[in-house]
């Protein structure tokens, strides 16, 4: 079942909302566009870039892996910052918070 998150409410044209999908292919694009790091590719069993709604605060969780020797924390910064800036510029959206797990280190 797709579940969407309503960006603007009813008005005389109709409700605007955007598929959770969306915003987890646009997280998706910022990883790719920081140097060191790596997506994790999603299967039917594991989604490695959750997205969430709760009190109509947006919330992204990301697991990614890192390449061997990059600095953790700078990398980190930089695809939380992508990632916000992307959000926000494509969807009009400000996430609340965006949580990184690094979960394996890749050559």
């Amino acid at each position: 079942m797709a579940e969407y998150i309503v960006v603007e409410k009813n008005n005389e044209l109709g409700r605007i909302a955007i598929n959770k999908s969306v915003i987890a292919s646009i997280v998706e694009l910022s990883i790719q566009e920081v140097e060191n790091a790596v997506v994790i590719p999603s299967t039917r069993l594991k989604r490695p870039i959750t997205i969430k709604v709760e009190k109509g605060a947006l919330s992204v969780f990301i697991e990614m892996n890192l390449k061997f020797g990059a600095n953790v924390n700078a990398t980190c910064e930089l695809v939380q910052n992508k990632a916000y800036e992307n959000i926000q510029f494509m969807t009009g959206l400000k996430p609340k918070e965006i949580m990184i797990t690094v979960v394996n280190f890749e050559n």
